[in-house]
């Protein structure tokens, strides 16, 4: 049974880029379908979940229709983590499309 979390939206804090995401919205996907189960985490939360979990735990939709979604990895700027969505080994823009809340 794969199980992961999808992100649905986001809030930025201090700028515009990766480094900045500060919340994100989620619903939880069993086996391709997204389930009732939905909730928000900060970006540190979510950087332990990612670590913890495996590559395969945070998921992102493509931020251009027809593209495939992206996984999402942490990344590292100086000692600073961050969230960054990747497809095909490939960093992508798809968390900074998510719509804001």
């Amino acid at each position: 049974m794969a199980v992961y979390l999808q992100c649905v939206a986001k809030r930025m804090r201090g700028g515009y880029k990766h480094e900045h995401l500060n919340i994100l919205w989620w619903v939880q996907v069993v086996d391709g379908k997204p389930t009732k189960e939905t909730g928000f985490s900060t970006h540190t939360q979510l950087i332990d979940f990612v670590e913890s979990s495996g590559p395969q735990a945070l998921w992102c939709l493509a931020a251009k229709p027809g593209q495939p979604g992206a996984w999402v990895g942490v990344q590292t700027l100086g000692r600073k983590k961050y969230l960054q969505a990747y497809r095909d080994g490939r960093p992508t823009e798809d968390l900074l499309a998510l719509p804001d809340k």
